[in-house]
Order: structure tokens, then sequence, then C-alpha cells
């Protein structure tokens, strides 16, 4: 996508946002259900809502991270951590002489430059939840609650494993997607469910007039109201990756540039095939985790 298709604007509740920043689709099909239940991290009753808002129902979400989930866990965060420590050994011959450029262009924002490096936040949070799912989607899946419960949640799996950060689902709720494209199907759920509370609401669509992989405000800063972001059904795992990459545009991460060799979730390249962040992103996700929750 280039930049000039990306425009800044303004949500329903009036915070600045980038709008455009259109993940594509996958290229490649992936498994389409899940072989087992996502980890939740703590037992939950959600609200179910209808269209505007009213409760229909209740649901209990129990916990699921048995001793088996949690070593599995563990050996795949050390995993993760090898993997992206080899390949920024095998990036950072390239990226030297920018490195010694940065330091003789006089740029004192960096440690190596006499200034203090700003303090990250330590401790974990949990973040509430959302999820509206539109008719289209809600048709194809009978078992919509249960299967976008279980994307988000291991959407999540990565943001607890790097950065302690919880996304706890609070609410499901039925939605009717209006729009031409993806960006009017976002401002369309943005319309629809911002203001009511929770700290991200994440739309799940099926409509043929949504032309991407998926869709997601970009802030500038911690939003008032609730982070926006919309997925298409791409099968459970096209669609988790889909969603980790929209969620980490909430936290105001852009993309790396394709062909960089970058291996980030948030670059096209890598985007359905790995669940980490490089080094930069994984800082400003740090630096923005105060943004929600508690």
């Amino acid at each position: 996508m280039s930049a000039s298709e990306v425009t800044t604007g303004v949500d329903s509740l009036g915070n600045v946002v980038e709008i455009g920043h259109e993940l594509p689709k996958a290229s490649i099909k992936g498994e389409e259900t899940f072989s087992t239940a996502s980890i939740v991290e703590a037992t939950t009753e959600v609200e179910i809502l209808d269209g505007n808002g009213n409760k229909k129902g209740d649901k209990v979400i129990k916990e699921n991270k048995d001793m088996k989930d949690k070593e599995s866990k563990q050996e795949e965060k050390e995993a993760k951590k090898e993997e992206k420590n080899l390949h920024k050994h095998s990036d950072d011959s390239e990226e030297l002489f920018g490195i010694f450029d940065w330091f003789r262009n006089g740029d004192d924002s960096g440690s190596g430059g006499g200034t203090t490096p700003p303090t990250e936040p330590t401790g974990n949070r949990v973040v509430t939840v959302l999820i509206a799912v539109d008719e289209e989607y809600r048709a194809a899946r009978p078992d919509w609650q249960t299967f976008t419960q279980n994307i988000v949640e291991r959407a999540d799996d990565a943001f607890i494993r790097d950065h302690g950060i919880d996304f706890e689902i609070k609410a499901v709720a039925e939605w009717s997607s209006q729009g031409n494209n993806a960006s009017e199907i976002l401002q369309d759920l943005d319309r629809d469910w911002n203001g009511r509370g929770y700290d991200f609401v994440v739309g799940f669509t099926r409509d043929a007039k949504f032309n991407s992989g998926g869709i997601a405000y970009v802030y500038p800063y911690a939003p008032n109201g609730s982070a926006i972001s919309v997925n298409l059904d791409q099968g459970a795992e096209n669609t988790w990756h889909a969603a980790q990459h929209e969620f980490s545009h909430n936290y105001g991460l852009g993309h790396d540039p394709q062909g960089s060799g970058i291996r980030c979730i948030m670059n096209y390249d890598y985007s359905y095939s790995v669940d980490y962040w490089d080094q930069e992103h994984d800082d400003v996700i740090q630096q923005h985790k105060t943004w929600f929750g508690q």
C-alpha cells in the first residue's frame, strides 16, 4: 500500500487516527479450524448483546491454561526468542553502516547520545474486548461466538508472552456491517460500537465489500474510547494472525518495508507466518502499554 492511500482523520469520538493501513488477504490458505481451544488466562463472564447493544444473555469463558499449556508456551517463548535473535544477528552486518552513520550525524535521542532512554512500564495489563460479528459471518459460522473468542485468545498469546498484556473478552455482539470497502466498514464499526467502555472493539466480517484481510485505526496517542479494528474471515490461522497485526496498529505500530527481510508480524511479507515483532516494534508496544487496560 502506498503512503498516499493512508489518510489522517478523526474517529467517532474525535480521536486523531490514521486510516488505510489495510492488511492484504492471505496468499496461502491456513488451518480453517482450531484443533484445540485457545489458552484463556482467567475465567470471565461475557455479555451477549444484540445489534442495539441490549443484553440478550451471558456466557462464561472458563480459564484454560493447564501445566501442559504453560510448559508449551514457555518452550515457544524460548524458541521465538532464539529465532528473533538469529535473524537479528544475520541483519546486523547489513545495518552496521547505518548505525555508525546515525552516531556520526549527532543524533542524541538514543542511549549512545548522552540521554536517558524513556522508562518503559513493567507489570502485566488486562485489557477489555468487545467482539462484534456481522450478519454474513454469523450466517456462515453458527459457532461464531466460540470461533471469534478463540481468534482473540490466540491473537493475544504473543502479547502475553512478550509484553504481559492479556486481552480479556467482556462481550460479544451482533453487528450489521455497512460500507463499500474495508475503510468504510471500519468506520461503521466505530460509529456503532465505540464509546461503550471497552478498551478494544474488534469486528469480524464476511461482507463481500470488505476488500482486505484486516484494517485498524492507528493512533498517535492513547485514544479516548475504544481502539477499533476489523478482520475478514480467513479461517482460524490466518484470522488470528490478522487480528494480532491489527491490535498492534491500535498500539501505534506502523509497517516494516516489504522486501526488507525484517521478520515481524508488521511486515506484510511475514504477517501470516510469524507471531512476533522486531525490536523497534517491541519497544513501541512497551512504551504504549499503558494506553489501555489496567
